[in-house]
């Protein structure tokens, strides 16, 4: 596993920037390591999404300096007596909320070490049952960035929720059964298909609609057409050139789709 000690904290929430939330997380690292590097992926996952957040973290983490720290608060149980945990791999650092928020660092990752966050001496003098983010995470990863260890922070434990549904269930040898697990800002539907999964002829139905297109860019549909790309996550997208797909099929992140090799 790699040294504790990094600069760099970057942060994924659905808690927006109307709000005080992020400030208040922000306020926190600082006071605990003023010269911590604070980096917003983004405030903006659809409120309680946590299939959203997982592949929002999955896509860009990689793109991080080794040691950096993420800190993903998408925390529906937030108060409950849902676990608050730190996941270390031999590159990086992952503290979050023991909800399956982290289910894609688990598929990728060969070796990994999660603990429970149960050392209050790391956390602030006074933990609401509301704002874990401030309370809790916040300050673990800013004494993380420290210095301090993982196993300081509470024991390793084995039992730490995973989602299932990650990857896409083969129904027969022509039928996939996939999900769509993230909308994006122009509207295009992520799916947990790959390209490897898609023959060169296909349907796949969404809802009562059928799309049997499949572009290597988007330029190359006409405007509104609804087609299927690899992008650049990696997974499979639903898209609709110069326009969004998720209004004109009127689909969601949780929908599931179905692809067929004709």
């Amino acid at each position: 596993m790699s040294e504790s000690k990094t600069g760099i904290i970057a942060l994924l929430t659905d808690f927006g920037t109307r709000d005080y939330f992020v400030g208040a997380m922000k306020g926190v690292i600082l006071s605990i390591n003023c010269e911590a590097q604070i980096v917003d992926i983004t405030h903006e996952i659809e409120p309680q999404n946590i299939k959203s957040a997982a592949f929002t973290l999955k896509s860009c983490y990689r793109n991080f300096p080794e040691k950096t720290i993420f800190v993903a608060v998408v925390d529906p149980g937030v108060g409950s007596n849902r676990k608050a945990i730190i996941v270390e791999t031999e590159k990086y650092y992952f503290v979050a909320p023991d909800n399956g928020l982290l289910s894609f660092i688990y598929d990728e990752t060969k070796d990994f070490r999660v603990y429970e966050l149960t050392n209050k001496k790391y956390f602030l003098p006074s933990v609401s049952r509301t704002f874990h983010g401030r309370d809790i995470f916040a300050p673990v990863a800013a004494h993380l960035s420290r210095g301090v260890k993982p196993n300081e922070l509470g024991a390793e434990i084995k039992d730490y929720i995973k989602l299932s549904g990650n990857q896409p269930r083969r129904i027969s040898a022509n039928i996939i059964e996939g999900e769509i697990i993230h909308t994006d800002h122009f509207g295009n539907l992520i799916t947990n298909l790959t390209a490897e999964d898609l023959p060169e002829k296909f349907v796949l139905r969404v809802g009562e609609r059928e799309i049997t297109k499949a572009v290597e860019y988007f330029a190359e549909a006409e405007t509104g057409e609804i087609f299927v790309i690899a992008g650049s996550a990696g997974n499979l997208e639903i898209a609709a050139f110069k326009d969004s797909a998720a209004k004109i099929l009127k689909a969601r992140t949780g929908m599931n789709i179905r692809l067929e090799k004709l």
